[in-house]
């Protein structure tokens, strides 16, 4: 017995040195990958970057109109920053952890919709709409957030070489209401 107990800690540090080299040598994505039950939603994030980069090069005149409350205010513009513009958009997504386990996917027809499942998540529904050669031809997702503090509903959506919305209303304790909706119609004679 001598003998085992002689070297114990040196053995336990290098079997515990080793544990965490190997660890470390294992890569989280192929962790998820392995994962068989692991299911991989439409990359939306990927998409709208897409969208952006288009959006850029085309660079289209937009007759935006911007309503806070009841006030309205409508010019022709172009946008400077598509990145600012659609980071609603591009903040959507379908593969995050905490969506895990409480998405409901329907097809209809060419449309799919994701339905969220867990009433304490942010997301509601997303449906994404396919033209005839399965390309993304339209956007849409409503979003709610409420906790004891405020109440926020948030609508986007977004046609492709159209037009898109940022639609949000939001209810705070104390402070009231507030409503802000952002609609920008594309002009462009380029094809996006």
């Amino acid at each position: 017995m001598y003998w085992f107990t002689k070297n114990l800690s040196t053995k336990l540090a290098l079997a515990t040195g080793l544990a965490l080299i190997l660890h470390a040598c294992s890569s989280p994505e192929a962790e998820q990958k392995a994962d068989p039950k692991a299911q991989v939603y439409f990359d939306i994030p990927s998409f709208i970057q897409n969208e952006i980069d288009s959006l850029k090069q085309a660079n289209p005149t937009v007759n935006k109109t911007v309503t806070k409350d009841k006030e309205e205010e409508t010019k022709d513009l172009k946008i400077k920053d598509w990145d600012n513009e659609f980071s609603s958009f591009k903040s959507i997504d379908l593969n995050k952890p905490a969506y895990d386990g409480f998405i409901e996917l329907d097809t209809v027809d060419s449309v799919l919709e994701y339905n969220f499942t867990n009433p304490d998540l942010d997301l509601a529904c997303v449906r994404i709409a396919f033209d005839e050669q399965g390309r993304v031809k339209m956007l849409s997702v409503d979003k709610h957030v409420k906790n004891t503090l405020y109440q926020t509903s948030e609508f986007l959506v977004y046609e492709k070489g159209n037009f898109y919305i940022v639609e949000k209303n939001q209810k705070v304790r104390v402070m009231g209401e507030n409503y802000y909706k952002v609609q920008g119609n594309l002009k462009s004679d380029k094809a996006l």
